[in-house]
């Protein structure tokens, strides 16, 4: 072979390696995100200022990828249109390498290694990255002017071109748990408290509250040994105290305050002597700043007003934290389960049960505006308080009052209907 032929074949195969360097790393470091290069730094502590470089340049490193794999493209293009041109003359040379180049860079220079890549994009992004470096600082003159000339185009159509923010968002990492627990990667205990910890801030805690109408509450005339009666059958460990009203609360009585009049004898002193300061805290408010306020006045329960200023309901921080870790049993609790499968396809479920909830378990939407429960739901749909045993129809749902007591709406059931139309306005007409 002709010496000077043979180096041109030996230079495009060098600029045609450097393009498949190029593309795999770019390709590397956009598969992985900046989360997983912050990963690898951790995992490689040895490495970890490269690592660090890497994660903070993100930019950068693309765009030395971007300039880089654009130059060697060219002098390989420039390269084998020459060594063409003296094998198959003046006229066919430049045909053919369009011909031949187009072929192997789109095969072996963009789609070989970028799939290379994506499979195996952590072991390609630590293999190319010292070079990588290397070449960002070669390159920094082009890049520079590169960068310069984008960001002033950009500016001329209103576009900032010039951040980079490659951290996986909110709805990406929702997305990330979900596809992870239906894999199997993650149990699904694991992804539903993942779920519990996103959603927690979104939460309010006129959502998961006891509501007023389920409270246990005592009077503030109430003597120590009534007291802890109730206590004794309820199984509370703490209760509020009102006094005349529900909406004036004025304490909140903790079972183990009762030890001292109990061992003394005191059995017909008032409780309102040992109750203890309430908290309260308006039904709006998230979840998780009810959870801040209740860890900084050290207690384990509020009282959730209204808007008006009126008595709404109660919250625990068992509730609270139940919303991320699931249902609490304790030795006292006999709870009925919130969705109880009486037979496939057939629900009995509670009526204060949030229908974020019901829609998980039944994997169907149970979606309205002003309305967070199955109770809620049900007289949406109907429009008045249904009578017991009366059904309404929602999509494909049959949806049954169970068990209502004064105007309270306890139990439904909820079942697959066959046949019929579907009713799916929020008032079922």
């Amino acid at each position: 072979m002709d010496p000077e032929l043979a180096g041109d074949l030996g230079l495009l195969l060098l600029f045609l390696i450097f393009s498949f360097f190029f593309s795999a790393a770019e390709t590397a470091i956009t598969a992985a995100g900046k989360v997983k290069l912050k990963v690898m730094e951790n995992a490689h502590p040895e490495r970890k200022k490269s690592f660090s470089w890497l994660a903070s340049n993100v930019q950068r490193a693309l765009s030395t990828t971007l300039v880089g794999n654009n130059v060697v493209n060219i002098a390989a293009s420039s390269v084998a249109t020459v060594m063409f041109t003296k094998i198959s003359g003046s006229q066919k040379g430049p045909l053919i390498a369009v011909a031949v180049m187009a072929t192997v860079v789109v095969i072996f220079c963009e789609i070989l290694p970028k799939n290379i890549a994506i499979a195996y994009k952590e072991s390609i992004v630590s293999h190319t990255l010292f070079p990588l470096r290397f070449f960002s600082v070669i390159l920094s003159p082009i890049i520079f002017v590169v960068q310069r000339c984008v960001r002033y185009i950009g500016g001329i159509f209103g576009l900032k071109l010039d951040t980079y923010n490659y951290f996986v968002t909110r709805e990406d990492f929702e997305v990330i748990v979900n596809e992870s627990g239906e894999s199997g990667a993650i149990e699904e205990d694991e992804r539903k408290m993942i779920s519990g910890v996103i959603a927690f801030e979104e939460t309010r805690v006129s959502e998961i509250m006891v509501p007023r109408t389920d409270m246990a509450a005592f009077s503030s005339d109430t003597t120590v040994e009534e007291a802890s009666g109730v206590f004794v059958e309820s199984g509370h460990s703490r209760v509020p105290v009102y006094e005349k009203e529900l909406d004036k609360i004025i304490g909140v009585l903790y079972a183990k305050d009762l030890l001292s009049p109990l061992s003394k004898g005191d059995l017909t002193v008032d409780i309102s002597s040992v109750t203890r300061k309430p908290l309260f805290v308006p039904e709006t408010i998230k979840t998780d700043e009810a959870f801040e306020l209740m860890k900084k006045s050290k207690t384990h329960i509020a009282i959730v007003v209204d808007e008006y200023g009126g008595t709404a309901g109660l919250i625990t921080l068992e509730d609270l934290l139940e919303e991320i870790v699931g249902d609490i049993q304790d030795e006292y609790d006999d709870e009925t389960p919130d969705v109880l499968e009486e037979r496939e396809g057939v629900y009995l479920v509670q009526g204060n049960v949030n229908l974020d909830e019901l829609s998980d378990i039944l994997g169907y939407p149970f979606e309205f505006e002003d309305v967070d429960t199955v109770a809620g739901m049900l007289l949406s749909i109907k429009g008045n308080f249904p009578k017991q045993g009366e059904p309404v129809r929602y999509g494909p749902w049959k949806i049954t009052a169970v068990e209502v007591v004064e105007h309270r709406i306890l139990q439904v059931r909820v079942e697959q209907a066959s046949g019929g139309e579907e009713i799916s306005d929020e008032r079922g007409e």
